[in-house]
């Protein structure tokens, strides 16, 4: 009885280890998620996305994801050119580095195909272990398309809460973090606020954003996945 006591506790740690070192992003190859982002005042839909998931593969000590990314419009139109490849970072223990340039630059790519495009930057973070209260390192990157600069700078990224909610997708027990943006170039110069939830293995659920003067404008919710 002892024994099997041991081998049930064991098993019990183990799961729970595994969970805690789960990235807030999915791994599933073939996995689709679809959001709908909504105006807030009147809940117009504002636009769609997509996300397909697609390789899976280690670089060096990393898993690198790569995903398709496609946003449309209302009436099922493309924006940007259509669909843009992207990738993250997962580390060993399940913490995930974006690239905000490098996801910039994906869309450029696909809108100017024979632009030379140059990113630099540091990556946002997402640990696997962030807790309430919480300070995340701040992100920073300089897009350059067609000698035109593209500034984008996330500050102020702090854990809020544990939050379970439900979407149309479903319940999903997530993090909330809020970080503020300001993004500066030519026809692209905004300040925001946003509040992200995140579901381990799955990535966020729902994204709120809030004007320079915290007014909440858009809510972005994962319909189906």
């Amino acid at each position: 009885m002892k024994k099997l006591f041991t081998a049930v506790a064991c098993l019990l740690l183990w799961g729970l280890s595994a969970w805690a070192g789960e990235p807030y992003f999915c791994m599933q190859q073939g996995r689709t998620l679809f959001y709908e982002r909504r105006v807030a005042a009147s809940g117009k839909l504002e636009r769609t996305t997509t996300w397909i998931i697609g390789d899976v593969h280690a670089e060096g000590t990393l898993s690198r994801v790569d995903y398709t990314f496609a946003l449309n419009k209302p009436n099922g139109s493309p924006m940007y050119g259509g669909p843009s490849e992207m990738s993250v970072l997962v580390e060993r223990d399940g913490s995930v580095r974006m690239d905000v340039g490098g996801t910039m630059k994906a869309v450029f790519s696909n809108m100017f195909p024979n632009a030379e495009i140059v990113s630099a930057g540091e990556p946002t973070l997402l640990p696997a272990d962030m807790r309430p209260g919480d300070v995340l390192p701040d992100a920073r990157s300089v897009v350059t398309v067609h000698g035109l600069k593209y500034k984008t700078e996330v500050t102020e990224r702090q854990v809020l809460r544990e939050e379970r909610i439900t979407v149309p997708a479903g319940t999903f027990d997530c993090i909330v973090v809020r970080e503020h943006k300001v993004e500066r170039g030519p026809g692209r110069n905004r300040t925001t606020t946003g509040e992200t939830w995140y579901a381990r293995g799955i990535g966020y659920v729902r994204h709120d954003t809030y004007d320079k003067n915290l007014k909440l404008e858009t809510t972005e919710v994962l319909k189906k996945y």
